[in-house]
């Protein structure tokens, strides 16, 4: 009988990467509206060479990569992480670990629920990396309201205008995002949360571009 562990790794490898899924749809857009990759790389500030290396799933894109791609073609970001969001719809189911994953220096994240289309709602779950709260590191920053639920691991939030916060399991906290802020895991294990926030005009200032 396959462990647990290996179920896991084959359930994970099932998953398409973000990059060809986000690609495909990519291309199939420009198939739509007859647009070229320059026309592409114009409206989203996304360099031609970028976009081709995604089309042909030799890069990715990170989330904030993601909400800058959408935001220049004037779609919801759920447009680009499912390929079905296009259908209308009022459900959305995500199995375990088959969401879009995207990782950022501090976090990883998973996108959730992102087949319902036209909305700019952002459902995540992530896994907290860093270890301590870096002061060089600029703030993470965006539009609205950021909703966290801490599922398992102890959680620093560091705030701009508060002192750190500890969120055991169970715990949860609703802030204002435009406010800068950073997550901390507190022990030996890291820190799952699930979020919500917008993702109108979202940027994570600690994300990396992978090519």
């Amino acid at each position: 009988m396959a462990s647990k562990k290996t179920a896991r790794k084959n359930s994970a490898a099932d998953v398409t990467p973000p990059a060809n899924m986000i690609g495909r749809r990519l291309r199939q857009l420009r198939k739509d509206h007859d647009w070229t990759l320059a026309e592409v790389a114009e409206k989203t500030g996304i360099s031609v060479g970028t976009l081709s290396k995604l089309e042909h799933g030799k890069t990715q894109l990170n989330f904030t990569s993601v909400n800058k791609l959408a935001n220049g073609l004037g779609l919801p970001v759920t447009d680009l992480t499912n390929p079905v969001s296009a259908m209308q719809g009022r459900r959305a189911i995500t199995p375990g670990g088959q969401g879009a994953v995207f990782e950022a220096l501090d976090m990883e994240y998973e996108v959730l629920c992102s087949d319902v289309s036209n909305h700019q709602q952002g459902y995540l779950k992530a896994v907290v990396k860093s270890r301590v709260f870096d002061p060089e590191l600029p703030w993470h920053r965006h539009h609205g309201q950021e909703f966290l639920y801490v599922l398992s691991g102890k959680l620093e939030l560091h705030t701009e205008l508060y002192q750190p916060v500890q969120l055991s399991a169970g715990d949860s906290i609703l802030f204002d995002s435009s406010m800068g802020h950073h997550y901390v895991s507190l022990g030996r294990k890291d820190a799952h949360i699930l979020m919500s926030m917008s993702l109108e005009g979202y940027q994570n200032v600690s994300d990396i571009f992978r090519t």
